[in-house]
């Protein structure tokens, strides 16, 4: 949201601005008869992402700036020369004391706004009171302007714009007074905006916004409201690529107000409200009926887990009837959703409640996580906390044995570690009964792990879940992960949580050139925020909402990191193959990295089918050529494994039977000569 580069221009000009616009306007309540009093919100223009408010932004600041994470932050050489000028502010506190002094308590707001399809700046507005001892005052004009700065003035409908222009940045900022604030910004379509917003204020008069800012209380601090409007456009400066979670926020939610906390623990905790559009029918609104349910997924939630959105509600059947509820506010989209219903009960003659409505808990939630290196860049799961594990799998095996009887599909079940992965094939299924948020999810492979039932459309993902639950690689594991949890609440409505070194890696990938180039070189900056979660829990007609934030020094995360790489941690790297030894043998760093070495030529990379019905498996080289084939049995490679250099010659060569390699294998160079023989 708010980077360090953002940060450094809004301390050091909010605060010059102020210097400025107090003295100015000193000058000008001298001169000219006073005029009433104007609320600072009533000047912020209607798109509005986000308003940061404080009414004593000095002290905000020298909290800032001694705190434990400022002082991390500037052990690292690139994030100190981000905030070169931030840091002089403090010279400039040393060196000005009598005149801040002089100023006194200033409320101070910082909004964010698109003023572009893909960019966005901030506004700032200071509401200046009144100024007294304007002699002194006057003193301390020389000190703050010097001959780098080119001050010219404009008139805007009836308001004269100061245009500040830095010969050594060549930037302007530009500033008017409106009654008693001063408003400034480095884009003037903010200002002018501004000034336009006088005659009828948008936000000040919502009455959404007024209901969260009568709730959140003001403190010695900080203040932060998020308007959700805007939130998919305010995405698309850093991605293209808008889903519909995003979209369904920005349509559903009106605002959230925040106060911040910070402990010795380096955990920033927001504690605030959200309400949501009175217009607007969505999952929230049914959530917010439902009841609260327990956080419990990350029992099998893998560490690698980037993304982790849940759902709560005191039991499934309830939501599932408030939504049913809700559909049927839309009469012709709620009668295609009955039909299709039934529909499915006629043609697989099964009850679906019964079979599937009945048996689901308290909770669900979407996993999206790190790629392994052995499926799809990044895997994506729905787990659902069953009741009771048993009833699910045999409820869910009366499902699969009558799509076996009414369709084609000839798959078997595979068992892996002890879990069997079954095929749903049934187009459709999910968002049928629950709608366009599960919409992604088309003919999943599933398994049961204790009471969660977890879906992928990918086989290999299952695969992969069942390694790290096997491995004790879940978050519930994770001293770190429970440590951030004790300031969640228990229960929630919806819990949403990031691991951001993860999800860094991530988004790479979803991302635009020019922001991948910004993650990598923001790297240190971004992953040291390593933990992030955000709770709604129903109160009345809103939400009570929670954000929690974990710093961790980047120098120490990168060694837990590297540390979970380790062989020891039985992950070769954060997305390599996994080895697998057994858990009551302990083997010394060498032992295991020679066990790694020793098959640097023969080494076959896991594969991923899409269809664990499909007889072979094929993967190509960018030009088109053939790069691995190999036969398979009810998705395990099972016959000649062959894997071909680009021009063609054939790289290595082998048996497989059930997945395991046996007899001789062989590996080659380019021009056919053989490098390596092994027999399995």
């Amino acid at each position: 949201m708010l980077n360090l580069f953002m940060v450094k221009k809004i301390l050091f000009w909010c605060l010059l601005t102020g210097v400025l616009g107090s003295i100015a306007w000193g000058i000008y309540n001298f001169l000219f008869t006073a005029q009433e009093g104007l609320r600072p919100i009533y000047v912020v223009p209607e798109n509005a992402i986000y308003i940061i408010e404080t009414g004593e932004p000095v002290n905000v600041w020298e909290s800032v700036s001694t705190s434990e994470i400022w002082a991390h932050l500037q052990n690292n050489s690139y994030i100190a020369g981000l905030t070169y000028e931030a840091n002089s502010l403090d010279t400039l506190f040393k060196d000005n004391k009598t005149l801040f002094k002089l100023l006194g308590s200033r409320s101070l707001l910082i909004s964010s706004h698109m003023y572009k399809r893909d960019d966005f700046d901030f506004l700032f507005v200071v509401d200046l009171k009144k100024v007294s001892r304007l002699t002194q005052l006057r003193n301390y004009l020389s000190t703050i302007l010097s001959d780098n700065y080119k001050v010219t003035q404009r008139t805007y409908h009836d308001h004269e714009i100061f245009e500040l222009y830095d010969r050594e940045n060549r930037e302007t900022l530009y500033m008017v007074f409106i009654k008693n604030l001063l408003v400034a910004s480095y884009t003037h379509i903010l200002v002018e905006a501004s000034i336009d917003e006088v005659a009828e204020p948008a936000i000040g008069r919502d009455i959404s916004f007024i209901e969260i800012n009568r709730k959140v209380e003001e403190d010695d601090h900080f203040r932060l409201f998020f308007q959700y409007k805007y939130l998919d456009d305010y995405m698309r400066t850093y991605t293209q690529n808008i889903n519909q979670y995003i979209k369904s926020l920005s349509e559903t939610l009106g605002y959230s107000g925040f106060t911040f906390a910070y402990d010795e623990n380096n955990m920033l905790v927001a504690n605030g409200f959200t309400n949501m559009m009175d217009d607007s029918l969505s999952y929230l609104h049914v959530l917010h009926e439902s009841g609260k349910g327990q956080i419990s997924i990350p029992e099998v939630a893998p560490q690698r887990t980037a993304c982790y959105l849940g759902m709560g509600f005191d039991s499934f059947s309830e939501f599932y009837e408030n939504l049913e509820a809700l559909q049927q506010q839309h009469p012709a989209g709620f009668r295609q959703y009955k039909e299709n219903y039934e529909k499915i009960e006629k043609l697989l003659k099964i009850d679906i409640k019964e079979n599937f409505i009945n048996w689901i808990d308290d909770e669900i939630a979407f996993l999206q996580m790190q790629n392994t290196g052995l499926g799809k860049e990044n895997e994506f799961a729905l787990v659902l906390k069953a009741k009771k594990g048993e009833d699910a799998l045999k409820n869910l095996d009366v499902i699969l044995n009558q799509i076996r009887k009414k369709t084609p599909v000839k798959f078997k079940k595979v068992s892996y570690k002890g879990y069997p992965i079954n095929f749903m094939s049934i187009k459709g299924f999910f968002k049928i009964l629950l709608g366009d948020f599960f919409a992604d999810l088309e003919k999943p492979y599933f398994t049961v792990i204790d009471d969660y039932v977890i879906f992928s459309n990918h086989p290999q993902t299952i695969k992969n879940v069942i390694n790290d639950y096997h491995l004790e690689n879940t978050l519930s594991a994770s001293d770190d992960f429970r440590r951030f949890s004790n300031h969640l609440s228990r229960k929630s409505n919806l819990f949403a949580y990031v691991n951001t070194p993860v999800l860094h890696q991530n988004l790479k990938s979803m991302v635009n050139n020019e922001t991948r180039s910004n993650l990598d070189r923001n790297k240190e900056f971004i992953t040291c925020f390593s933990q992030v979660g955000f709770q709604l829990v129903a109160s009345g007609d809103i939400f009570e909402s929670k954000l929690s934030i974990q710093y961790q020094d980047p120098d120490q995360l990168e060694k837990k990191i590297q540390f979970a790489r380790r062989p020891e941690q039985l992950m070769l790297a954060s997305y390599g193959k996994m080895l697998e030894v057994p858990t009551d043998v302990s083997l010394s760093d060498q032992v295991l990295l020679n066990m790694v070495e020793e098959e640097e030529l023969i080494k076959v990379e896991e594969i991923s089918p899409e269809d664990l019905d499909d007889k072979t498996y094929k993967e190509y080289y960018d030009s088109g050529a053939l790069k691995i084939e190999v036969p398979l049995k009810d998705g395990l490679k099972h016959g000649t494994y062959r894997e071909y250099h680009p021009n063609g010659n054939i790289k290595l060569k082998g048996k497989y039977r059930r997945d395991q390699q046996v007899g001789l294998w062989k590996a080659y160079d380019q021009n056919g000569h053989t490098l390596e023989r092994k027999r399995f």
